[in-house]
């Protein structure tokens, strides 16, 4: 396997970084997120509230075209959008470590007589994401349900649909790696009510929070 250099100025950490998702060595992750946290990145590093209610901070990518971000449901300020499809497959493979807080994992499965439902092509990225209803209807079962807490690590292929949640009192932040695109975009499972275009404006995260969220790791 190659080893994993940053195209932000982190080429240092980054190698750390991936042995211990590698490994699955939760200590040395944090240990190393820790340093890729206090390194300055040229430009800063974006952060964005998702439509299902968290943020995105965007940490740093790899040679490898492998991606780092972590993923941040803070306690009381959730920014979910008015319509949400919460069962999705990414058009990556996703690993994930929980950092802190407790997070419910499920995954699903084809099977006939399941959850049915059309599905939704995304389509755009960065702060305009679409979700347009498809002509294809997928039936889908939990054939992985996991309540986790800080130190496990769960994965989801892109083939995978899969549903993260974190309760609304609640407080959670996850270490995400993702690989290069396998298709060309994400989908989610709708329903039949479901308007057939779903159009999503991600707003950036006020820089308070991520100083906070920046501060409660370092105590970690």
């Amino acid at each position: 396997m190659p080893a994993e250099t940053s195209m932000s100025g982190d080429e240092f950490v980054m190698p750390a970084l991936a042995a211990a998702f590698d490994d699955r060595d939760a200590g040395k992750a944090l240990a190393a997120l820790g340093e890729l946290l206090d390194t300055p990145a040229p430009g800063g590093r974006p952060a964005l509230w998702h439509p299902l209610g968290c943020f995105r901070l965007d940490l740093a990518g790899a040679a490898s075209r492998r991606r780092y971000a972590l993923h941040c449901w803070p306690r009381g300020e959730r920014h979910p959008a008015a319509r949400t499809l919460t069962v999705h497959r990414h058009a990556y493979a996703l690993e994930s470590l929980v950092i802190d807080g407790e997070l419910r994992y499920r995954r699903f499965g084809g099977a006939p007589g399941g959850v049915r439902g059309p599905l939704y092509r995304a389509e755009g990225g960065g702060r305009l994401s679409v979700l347009k209803r498809t002509e294809e209807v997928a039936e889908l079962e939990v054939v992985e349900d996991r309540l986790l807490g800080p130190g496990r690590f769960y994965a989801a292929s892109a083939a995978d649909f899969h549903e993260s949640r974190v309760a609304e009192a609640g407080f959670c932040v996850t270490l995400t790696r993702t690989s290069p695109k396998l298709r060309p975009g994400a989908h989610a499972l709708g329903e039949f009510t479901t308007p057939p275009v779903l159009l999503y404006r991600r707003r950036p995260v006020a820089e308070p929070l991520l100083t906070r969220l920046r501060d409660h790791i370092g105590r970690q």
